[in-house]
């Protein structure tokens, strides 16, 4: 079950489920045809934007991470759609393929076109390059990637997933998924790791980061709006004109709050640094204090959709932490604040960390009956008969509402 951290910049992530796979959509055609997928207004982040705007997508995103990590490497916005081979062997399922190929359609329509690939049958002049190979050491990740880089520049991305698990299995295809996320991401320049498990760019698979968060986007939006050190092919002058520094993006923090900062003597005055606090609590496990940052930021927004996601948000963490009756409490905040498809499916949630699956799947039946399209329900039902081993019955689920819940359309 995926939890989203809250949103505070425009940004519309529709992602193509991972259950979509075993859907009965083919892949067969050679190219994405997306075009009706996303926005005209695409994705990302320009110098005719206020400074709070950059400061919100800075807090809500792991930029400080990626600069920090050394420089920054990222394709020529020009050169999209980018070439994806995706080696096709008979000595690996067929489905590794199509995993692969629908994690790369999630990041194209997740960034509204920041990002475009097209799939090619030959490995020759492609920029990106994904290999099925076993590697010497079975307990290397299922996936690695690297840049042919010669100094400012970079020629291709080469992405290899590995055959087997260390059981010798194939590998399934979650795990393949997940790590095919992850390496396009490291793909298209975000090469640092994120500290939050939610996000797909975390250093390590978890059963969350398997849907591009909004501080997924955000990163790369951002990433893609500052003049790279290292590029496929030159930026113009008239492209650099156009484009922030790395130093002014970061510049845009008044109140600079990170894993270094002494939070305590922070004096937060606006949702930014509230929501940048509530981050740093929950990382050091001082969930309280970060459950007080969360309700500031509840107070301080205007509409009821809002407040509750807020509240949302905070049960979700006392349920990571195992803290169940606050869990419990904040859930019943967010329901009263305004029940929606997120909120509503909050008992079953509840239930299904306390590993009452049982009940779970009876609410979560429920809500599917009466509203086909609420994708939350549909996820953690999902993975609860994923969790359980129950192949026929996640199958059943998958033909019965992957159609109405498994997509979400823009």
């Amino acid at each position: 079950m995926k939890k989203t951290f809250i949103c505070t910049a425009l940004i519309a992530a529709g992602a193509l489920s991972l259950f979509s796979i075993n859907n009965g959509i083919s892949y067969k055609t050679p190219e994405f045809a997306l075009k009706n997928y996303y926005s005209a207004l695409t994705l990302g982040y320009d110098k005719s934007m206020s400074e709070k705007t950059i400061k919100a997508a800075v807090i809500d995103s792991y930029f400080r991470e990626l600069v920090a990590n050394g420089k920054l490497i990222r394709w020529n916005k020009s050169s999209f759609p980018l070439k994806v081979y995706i080696q096709d062997t008979e000595d690996v399922p067929a489905y590794y393929r199509e995993v692969v190929m629908s994690a790369f359609q999630t990041w194209q329509r997740a960034s509204e076109g920041l990002v475009r690939f097209e799939i090619v049958e030959n490995a020759e002049g492609s920029d990106i390059k994904c290999y099925f190979k076993n590697p010497s050491d079975s307990k290397a990740p299922i996936g690695t990637q690297a840049f042919t880089v010669n100094g400012n520049t970079f020629s291709d991305s080469v992405i290899t997933f590995k055959k087997k698990d260390e059981k010798n299995h194939s590998l399934d295809s979650k795990q393949l998924y997940s790590s095919a996320l992850q390496e396009i991401g490291y793909s298209l320049g975000l090469v640092a790791k994120s500290p939050s498990i939610y996000d797909v760019m975390y250093p390590v698979g978890t059963k969350f980061n398997t849907e591009i968060t909004p501080r997924d986007l955000k990163t790369l939006a951002l990433l893609y709006s500052v003049v790279p050190d290292i590029t496929n092919t030159p930026i113009t002058a008239e492209e650099k004109a156009q484009l922030f520094t790395s130093t002014e993006i970061l510049s845009t923090l008044n109140v600079p709050v990170d894993d270094s900062t002494n939070v305590d003597e922070v004096v937060a005055n606006d949702i930014e640094t509230h929501l940048a606090l509530a981050e740093q609590y929950r990382k050091r496990a001082e969930y309280d204090k970060a459950a007080e940052e969360y309700q500031a930021v509840a107070q301080m927004k205007t509409d009821r959709r809002s407040k509750s996601e807020v509240y949302y948000e905070v049960a979700v963490m006392y349920l990571d932490a195992e803290e169940f009756d606050k869990a419990k409490s904040c859930a019943e905040i967010a329901c009263a604040t305004d029940m929606n498809d997120k909120t509503e499916i909050l008992s079953a949630l509840i239930d299904y960390y306390m590993k009452r699956s049982n009940s779970a799947v009876e609410q979560l039946d429920t809500i599917l009956q009466q509203n086909p399209y609420n994708r939350y329900a549909y996820k953690l039902l999902c993975q609860i008969y994923r969790d359980k081993h129950q192949e026929n019955l996640l199958n059943a689920t998958i033909r019965k509402y992957g159609r109405t819940a498994g997509e979400i359309e823009n």
